[in-house]
């Protein structure tokens, strides 16, 4: 991937503000724009009897195969991370980089105020719509930035229920609401995929997205062998099955656990070397569909965590 050595002066992020914005963009993610730009999806209709033709029928008789062009590829990549192992700061760092926070994320501002990340363009996201009319915004324009990261996963969906709850459960959240039968939930995955299509769309106009999210160990329930505990993501299983399906690397950070086998029993010391993985594991979710090597060991100089991630990427 190409590297900026030059970053671009710090600035706000705009949001939009006010009704009437918001109001502009509330539909986005329902059918419209980006989901669907005819509104309807064409049916495939079968070839009609000799001499006649079919109506409104599919016209795929110019469809021909051709061999594509190699590209340098424009990632989208979830970084799940164990408390303190540096997501954030990986993204800051990043050349042309700006963040999207969630509503109750503070990481990037404590780093900042600590001298530890460099000022890049940030924006505070309040709501579900917000977020929806600054991607809207974004995907008529040209960004200004390479890469833009959401910080942090848990956060947004946060968002997003609340959103879908007051909307379609007059803001009951109990059993006659939202958490009645999982129905909150089937439809605040609709409205969540109508999210990542808006960042496919930002893919295409070559911004690289990011997607943090914190982990949380899990008992797993295991078919074929004794239960396990596993790290997850702190998302909704729901949730987080369409972003795996989304991403095209899933990588997974942690410390390397260091085995004291002194004594009558082997004891784990925490280690402070950091590693990601990118291979699906008992333990962990990972994927990867970018060429990455099983495991990359981090350096310690976050500045250049970034780099080394990318530059196994499209080699």
């Amino acid at each position: 991937m190409q590297k900026t050595t030059q970053r671009r002066r710090p600035q706000d992020m705009a949001l939009p503000k006010g009704p009437s914005e918001i109001t502009a963009v509330a539909g986005f993610f329902n059918g419209g724009g980006i989901m669907s730009p005819q509104g309807t999806i064409p049916k495939f209709a079968p070839p009609a009897p000799k001499g006649k033709t079919n109506k409104g029928a599919a016209n795929v008789s110019s469809l021909k195969l051709s061999t594509r062009t190699r590209q340098q590829p424009v990632p989208k990549i979830v970084i799940n991370a164990v408390e303190g192992w540096g997501k954030t700061s990986t993204v800051a760092h990043a050349p042309d980089a700006a963040i999207l926070q969630a509503r109750d994320e503070t990481g990037y501002e404590t780093l900042q105020d600590a001298g530890r990340v460099p000022d890049i363009p940030v924006a505070r996201v309040e709501s579900w719509l917000e977020l929806v009319g600054f991607l809207r915004q974004q995907v008529t324009t040209e960004p200004d930035y390479k890469i833009l990261a959401l910080d942090a996963l848990d956060g947004f969906e946060r968002l997003c229920h609340e959103h879908v709850c007051n909307r379609d459960f007059i803001g009951e959240w109990g059993e006659k609401g939202f958490a009645s039968y999982q129905k909150g939930y089937d439809r605040a995955v609709t409205d969540w995929i109508g999210m990542l299509q808006a960042l496919d769309a930002l893919q295409d106009k070559g911004v690289v997205i990011v997607l943090l999210g914190h982990v949380q160990i899990r008992p797993f329930k295991s078919p074929d062998t004794e239960d396990y505990d596993r790290y997850t993501t702190s998302v909704h299983h729901k949730t987080w099955a369409v972003t795996h399906k989304w991403a095209d690397a899933v990588l997974f950070g942690k410390f390397r656990t260091i085995i004291d086998d002194k004594g009558n029993r082997a004891k784990a010391i925490g280690g402070k070397e950091r590693v990601l993985y990118t291979e699906h594991r008992d333990a962990w979710d990972a994927k990867n569909r970018l060429g990455l090597p099983e495991q990359i060991d981090v350096p310690d100089d976050p500045a250049k965590v970034w780099e080394t991630i990318t530059s196994y990427i499209g080699g």
